[in-house]
């Protein structure tokens, strides 16, 4: 799917989690264009974290142990939404409505994702409503792989970042203000932070890029930049890793339990300078 406006364009790749295949801005590229013949999910583009956000220890989430995908961690990692489809609601040039229902326990929910450029940029509205009867836990992220250069940098706020074991996974907070830092201070980040303000500004090849979130979304922030590839993920989240497995730990950004009929909301904005 092609959305088109002004100075963007964007390319949605609908059966394979709504992820972002390609995004443009003035005619340069955003995120890390989707390699010819490659599938979503992959370290390219940008795709949907739900219903929960980077690792469960052990896969375990509700009395529940998910499919491990990362054998070597023994994890599961970034949700189910990005494996699968998601439905057209309704679409124009510029917007597109999508909509994905999976059940699978503990999980039964309806996601609605509202996709639109526009004059100032592009927004994405994100609705999480869990639809079963017994209650659920239940989180959402965004994953984009932003392109890193050597001028690039990054800035935003925050209060607390979170200290990783060798598995990526949380195990103690930092007071911190956050980051401001060039690409020499980025590489080698995969953290979480939190207290974060929902505002990061990202200086990359393509141009300054400001994401700017709110809801949900905006309960914390992950970053990574890893040294063997050129780019730069920042990840709105709306909770921490592995929050169900440490809730005292995560008390700062929790994962929510929802009752039927409830949900997680948030919206997430770029503009680019």
């Amino acid at each position: 799917m092609k959305l088109r406006y002004g100075d963007w364009q964007a390319l949605i790749c609908t059966e394979q989690g709504a992820a972002f295949s390609r995004l443009q801005w003035r005619g340069r590229d955003v995120l890390v264009p989707t390699p010819e013949g490659a599938r979503h999910p992959g370290a390219y583009g940008a795709f949907w974290m739900l219903p929960w956000a980077n690792r469960l220890d052990g896969g375990r989430i509700a009395d529940h142990v998910m499919l491990i995908n990362r054998a070597a961690e023994g994890t599961v990692i970034h949700g189910l939404a990005r494996n699968l489809p998601w439905e057209v609601i309704s679409a124009a040039t510029n917007q597109a409505v999508l909509q994905q229902c999976v059940q699978l326990a503990p999980f039964d929910y309806t996601a609605q994702l509202l996709v639109a450029l526009d004059g100032a940029g592009v927004v994405m509205e994100m609705t999480l409503r869990h639809e079963g009867a017994p209650p659920a836990p239940y989180g959402m992220g965004w994953h984009p792989w932003f392109i890193r250069g050597a001028a690039t940098s990054l800035h935003l706020k925050a209060t607390q970042r979170a200290n990783h074991d060798a598995r990526g996974l949380p195990k103690s907070f930092t007071p911190c203000d956050g980051i401001a830092a060039d690409e020499a201070g980025l590489i080698g980040l995969d953290n979480f932070f939190t207290g974060w303000d929902g505002a990061a500004r990202l200086r990359t090849p393509a141009g300054t890029i400001t994401l700017s979130v709110t809801g949900d979304f905006a309960s914390g922030v992950q970053v990574y930049a890893p040294a063997a590839q050129p780019i730069l993920c920042v990840e709105p989240v709306s909770h921490m890793p592995d929050a169900p497995n440490r809730p005292a730990l995560a008390a700062a950004a929790p994962i929510r339990v929802l009752a039927q009929g409830q949900a997680l909301h948030g919206t997430i904005r770029l503009t680019a300078a």
